[in-house]
């Protein structure tokens, strides 16, 4: 096998592991919320995990430009080893919370280690040839979905078999796990065969708002994050009112709902290199953009739980294709010495749709009720597919 698909695969691996560790607790925490740390009201409980869920991702696009530089200037080995010895520690201390702020606290300090998307992503730009490119973010962005669909299972079974707390020791054990396979498989010198010229936090900041199309495929990477992770905060609580009183296991069925969404866009993750050689990307984009709109939409009209989980499969094969063409575009539009400012700029920028989305979804369920979060949710993929088709001509 060759050198830069060895290492390709061996992050995505990584990856897995480390987003089973970051997402699991989403199956579980609104859940946790309202079974050990006391908040009873439908509507606080709904407010809490959207603010939980939300503050990760804020400060882990404040912390994004400060891993990649750190992976620019020591190597990313060192960058992806601290961000995984912070994250099991911070998550063992969350076993031990008593109270929705703790838990928020130590979220806020979970999002200050965030940054190994960012760095592993730019490790994989850095190593592929150019023409394996759409390829290579496939299967990168299929291990971050992955992470996410074998997350909220695990977690909801460990939590519904063996209680809400042990999950975080299992996924502690795993962030630990993921940080010595670091160690041993990432070689040292990766990332640092040239010392670069020092630029200004300034200067690079500059250049990332300069590029237009690096501007566009932000703004779509925000309003891509917004509509995916707005539904996840309130998807418990809407799944455990439709069951009414049958709500037997919520947590692990939540897990296989989204284990489901999850396969579909691996599957489309994978598969998109081949379907960009035969369509241009802005028209994918679009496409992928309207379908995945109109399926959250579907998704409320769904009377059953397993028919909102059939339809949460199609937004899963929608959703994949938009992510990997995002980056290989974006990838594409700069130099190979800028990929890793790029992506450190573009990952911080684009966090924050999973900031807003979480937020805002509390905050609307709290006033109009879980159905008006997959009304708006569908509105970002809508407004997306719009600014995709207005600058289709620069991308």
């Amino acid at each position: 096998m060759q050198n830069w698909k060895r290492i390709v695969y061996t992050m995505a691996a990584i990856q897995i592991g480390t987003g089973i560790s970051i997402i699991g607790v989403v199956a579980f925490i609104p859940l946790f919320l309202t079974s050990e740390l006391g908040v009873t009201d439908p509507g606080e409980a709904a407010f809490w995990a959207g603010l939980i869920s939300g503050v990760t991702p804020f400060f882990v696009a404040i912390a994004a430009p400060f891993w990649s530089m750190q992976a620019d200037r020591r190597g990313p080995r060192f960058a992806l080893s601290m961000i995984l010895f912070i994250l099991g520690v911070v998550i063992a201390l969350m076993y031990f919370t008593r109270s929705p702020v703790e838990l928020l606290i130590l979220r806020m300090i979970q999002g200050m280690s965030g940054g190994f998307v960012a760095v592993g992503m730019s490790l994989v730009m850095n190593v592929t040839p150019k023409k394996q490119l759409t390829w290579a973010m496939g299967v990168f962005q299929a291990s971050m979905v992955m992470g996410v669909m074998f997350g909220p299972l695990v977690g909801g079974m460990i939590a519904d078999t063996l209680g809400y707390r042990m999950p975080f020791i299992i996924f502690c054990a795993l962030s630990f796990f993921c940080l010595a396979a670091v160690r041993l498989m990432v070689p040292k010198q990766i990332g640092q065969e040239q010392a670069r010229e020092r630029e200004s936090f300034v200067k690079q900041l500059s250049y990332f708002m300069k590029n237009p199309v690096v501007r566009l495929m932000v703004m779509l990477q925000f309003l891509c994050n917004c509509g995916m992770t707005g539904i996840g905060p309130i998807l418990p609580l809407y799944i455990k009112e439709m069951m009414g009183g049958d709500a037997m296991a919520v947590a692990t069925i939540v897990g296989i709902i989204i284990f489901i969404a999850g396969a579909t866009s691996v599957t489309s993750s994978l598969n998109v290199s081949r379907l960009a050689k035969r369509i241009s990307m802005p028209r994918i984009l679009i496409i992928a953009s309207l379908v995945t709109g109109v399926n959250f939409i579907l998704q409320y009209l769904m009377p059953e739980v397993w028919t909102l989980g059939f339809m949460r499969g199609l937004t899963g094969f929608s959703l994949g294709m938009i992510m990997p063409l995002a980056n290989t575009i974006l990838a594409s539009a700069v130099p190979a010495e800028k990929r890793t400012m790029v992506v450190g700029f573009s990952t911080s920028f684009a966090l924050m749709g999973n900031v807003a989305g979480p937020m805002a979804s509390g905050a609307i369920a709290r006033q109009w009720g879980y159905g008006m979060v997959f009304w708006s949710t569908a509105f970002c993929f809508f407004l997306a597919a719009c600014v995709i088709y207005r600058k289709r001509k620069i991308i």
